[in-house]
C-alpha cells in the first residue's frame, strides 16, 4: 500500500516536472530543409542515437575564411594549373603512386576516397574553415557548365558562407547523373544498369550494414556525381575521428575492385556529411547561393539551359555539314548565324546572372533564406 508519506515526498517532484514542461514544451516538427538533422554516431558504434547536424552560421560580411584544396594525383598528372591560377590557395596534394611523396596514402585504393579520408584523419585537429575536396584535372565534363567546366573558376567562385551554413556542399549543381532516386539496395539483377550505374549491384543490404552498422536502410541513394565537394570544419568535427578511421579501414580491407569501392564512397559522402541518403539540392539554388550565378529562379535557369541545348544542336548540325565537305552552303551559313546569336544570348543572360549574384540579398532570396541589412553572402 502507498503511504501518505510517499505522496508528500512525490508531490514536489510532480509539481516541478509540470512547471518544467510548461517552460520547455516539445519542439514542433519543422519543415524539411536542405540541412536535415540526422542521427549522430557514437565512438563505439554507428547506430543512430540523437540528431546533431544543424545548419551552421556564416561569418559577418567581409570576414575571411581559411580554406584548403585537397586532392590526389598520379606522378604523371600535371597539377601546375593550381599554382598558376590559384596561387594563394593552401593545398594538400597527395601523390598516390609515389612512396617518397611528402603527402602519401596508406594504399593507392578507392580512388579519391582514400585521399579524402586520409587528409581528414591526419588533420582532424588543424582543419581550416573550408576543406575543398576535388580531382586533379583542371577541366572535366562533370564540372558545371555555367562555370565553364573549369575547376579553378569553380573553386574561386565557391561560397565559403554557403559551406559554413550548410556544412556540406556538393560542387556539382546538375543532377544528372546521380539524382534523383539513383541507386537502390538489393536491386534485382534484371534491373541492373551496367553502363551508368556499375556500382549499384554491389549496393546490398549487407554492404550498407558494413558501412553504417545499425543505420536504417534507405529507399534510395542519390547525389550529383562525381565526388567533388566542400565541407566546413564544424561539420567534419561533428563526426568522431574514429568513424573516418573505420571508413578508411573498410576501404583498405574490402575485396571490391578499386573502381567499385571508390564509386560506393562517391555515393556515401552525402550520408556521412549531410546525414541523408538522397541529396539533390535545387540546381538554381546551388548555382546562385553556391557560386553567385542567380538567374532569378528555377524556370529562368531552365530557359538558359534550353537555349544552350538549341546552340548545341546547331553546332552538331554544323559539324555534320563540315564532315560532309560542305564549306559555303546557305544551310551552313544559317546554322552558323543561329549559333552565334544563341551564344550572344547565353553570354548576356549569364553575365546578368552573375551581376545579380553580386548582391547578397538576391542570393538569399533565391535560396529561400532570411537576410537582413549587414549580412554577407
Amino acid at each position: 500500500m502507498v503511504t501518505r508519506r510517499y505522496f508528500f515526498l512525490l508531490g514536489p517532484l510532480v509539481i516541478f516536472l509540470v512547471i518544467l514542461s510548461l517552460y520547455h514544451p516539445p519542439n514542433p516538427l519543422s519543415a524539411p530543409s536542405l540541412v536535415q538533422p540526422i542521427p549522430t554516431v557514437n565512438e563505439s558504434s554507428s547506430r543512430p542515437d540523437e540528431t546533431v547536424f544543424k545548419p551552421g552560421h556564416a561569418k559577418p560580411a567581409g570576414a575571411n575564411y581559411s580554406r584548403i584544396l585537397v586532392l590526389g594525383k598520379l606522378k604523371s598528372e600535371d597539377t601546375s594549373w593550381i599554382e598558376h591560377e590559384l596561387p594563394d590557395l593552401q593545398t594538400a596534394i597527395y601523390v598516390v603512386d609515389d612512396d617518397f611523396a611528402t603527402l602519401r596514402v596508406p594504399k593507392n585504393k578507392g580512388h579519391e576516397a582514400m585521399v579524402y579520408l586520409t587528409y581528414i584523419i591526419d588533420h582532424y585537429d588543424t582543419l581550416p574553415d573550408t576543406s575543398l575536396f576535388f580531382h586533379s584535372h583542371k577541366s572535366t565534363w562533370h564540372n558545371n557548365i555555367l562555370l565553364n567546366l573549369d575547376t579553378a573558376f569553380t573553386i574561386e567562385s565557391l561560397s565559403d558562407a554557403r559551406v559554413a551554413r550548410e556544412g556540406y556542399f556538393n560542387a556539382r549543381c546538375h543532377h544528372d547523373p546521380g539524382c534523383p532516386d539513383w541507386l537502390h539496395l538489393d536491386r534485382p539483377e534484371e534491373e541492373w544498369d551496367l553502363v551508368k550505374k556499375t556500382e549499384e549491384r554491389y549496393f546490398t543490404s549487407d554492404l550498407w550494414q558494413e558501412l553504417h552498422p545499425g543505420a536504417p536502410f534507405p529507399a534510395s541513394i542519390s547525389q550529383p556525381c562525381c565526388a567533388q565537394f566542400a565541407v566546413s570544419k564544424e561539420r567534419i568535427r561533428t563526426i568522431p575521428l574514429s568513424q573516418y578511421v573505420r571508413y578508411r579501414e573498410w576501404l583498405l580491407n574490402t575485396d571490391l575492385e578499386d573502381e567499385i569501392s571508390g564509386r560506393i564512397m562517391e555515393y556515401t559522402w552525402q550520408y556521412i556529411f549531410a546525414g541523408v541518403s538522397e541529396f539533390c539540392p535545387a540546381m538554381h539554388v546551388c548555382y546562385c547561393d553556391g557560386y553567385g550565378a542567380c538567374f532569378g529562379g528555377a524556370q529562368q535557369l531552365q530557359d538558359w539551359m534550353d537555349i544552350l541545348k538549341r546552340r548545341e544542336v546547331s553546332d552538331t548540325e554544323i559539324s555534320v555539314l563540315l564532315d560532309a565537305g560542305d564549306q559555303d552552303s546557305e544551310s551552313l551559313k544559317f546554322l552558323r548565324k543561329q549559333s552565334d546569336e544563341l551564344n550572344k544570348e547565353l553570354s548576356a543572360r549569364k553575365e546578368e546572372a552573375f551581376r545579380r549574384g553580386d548582391d547578397p540579398r538576391n542570393r538569399a532570396a533565391e535560396a529561400g533564406r532570411e537576410w537582413k541589412e549587414g549580412d554577407g553572402f
